[in-house]
């Protein structure tokens, strides 16, 4: 395979043991990659700023006030890099705690190239063949964490993860933390939905891409390991005062009404929006 030009997107917020690792991890474990990256620091305090621009590779460091959180952060970055005549061939969508495997980007571009192809075998509509590839993350105990995802439903928000396999799976949206997107599907999506604060962008995003005609495939394996959010502590923490769990649950990294609300009725319809919006709610109330 030639040299590929990528363009990596990502934010950052005082997590320099996970950030300057894995700007590291995509630039020495891909040789035949040039890499520039478009990272959007959130005002850290711990140092990942100055790390990141000790760096010596193409890096953009965006500043962020401390409240832009991942769509936030995320959707600055984006701008940046939709506004740039970049020379570059692919995009990447990159949450900063993946550790990445040797050659994953590598294999990424492999894969895309390959689903691409068929596409254009089967006579796809002009300009709607090119595909994006959704990388899979295992957790520790080798289950798979994050990647493509399967809606289980056309009227409620159910959602499955797709398991990484050489067999292509078509993916109805994914998780954003590691996501290859060929140039000219990028520029024809456009950003992430600012109507977000954290969640619930990226599956988002991805429906849009189908929405617009273009498929999104799985991963063939995984491209790097990440832990899935624990629950303990969270607003679904059965274990907390209702009180508290509702707390929880309106704050930007949790489910947010405002937030929830958009994406079900964007996605689902007003009726879905509705019911979505209360179960949560009863769910805490229940101790469920």
């Amino acid at each position: 395979m030639g040299r590929q030009t990528v363009t990596v997107m990502m934010t950052c917020f005082n997590r320099i043991k996970y950030t300057i690792p894995c700007v590291r991890a995509l630039v020495e474990g891909n040789p035949n990659i040039s890499f520039h990256f478009i990272i959007t620091d959130d005002n850290s305090t711990d140092g990942t700023k100055e790390a990141l621009e000790k760096l010596p590779y193409q890096i953009t460091l965006l500043s962020g006030t401390g409240q832009l959180f991942w769509n936030g952060g995320m959707e600055k970055a984006l701008d940046y890099a939709l506004t740039q005549a970049e020379k570059t061939e692919y995009y990447l969508l990159v949450n900063d705690d993946v550790s990445f495997r040797e050659g994953a980007v590598e294999a990424l571009i492999e894969r895309q190239k390959s689903a691409s192809d068929t596409l254009e075998r089967k006579d796809a509509e002009e300009g709607n063949n090119s595909a994006v590839i959704a990388g899979a993350t295992s957790d520790t105990k080798g289950r798979t964490s994050y990647g493509g995802v399967k809606l289980l439903s056309r009227h409620f928000a159910r959602f499955a993860l797709i398991e990484p396999s050489e067999e292509y799976k078509e993916c109805d949206t994914f998780n954003g933390n590691c996501v290859l997107i060929p140039k000219e599907v990028f520029f024809r999506i456009g950003n992430v939905d600012s109507v977000y604060r954290h969640s619930m962008s990226d599956y988002d995003y991805g429906m849009r891409i189908r929405k617009m005609g273009f498929m999104i495939y799985n991963s063939a394996g995984y491209a790097g390991s990440c832990n899935d959010n624990d629950i303990a502590g969270s607003w679904r923490d059965t274990t907390l005062k209702r009180r508290e769990r509702i707390r929880k649950k309106e704050s930007p990294k949790g489910l947010p009404g405002k937030d929830w609300y958009h994406f079900i009725r964007k996605n689902y319809g007003f009726f879905p929006a509705l019911y979505h919006s209360v179960t949560p709610y009863i769910r805490i109330l229940l101790g469920k």
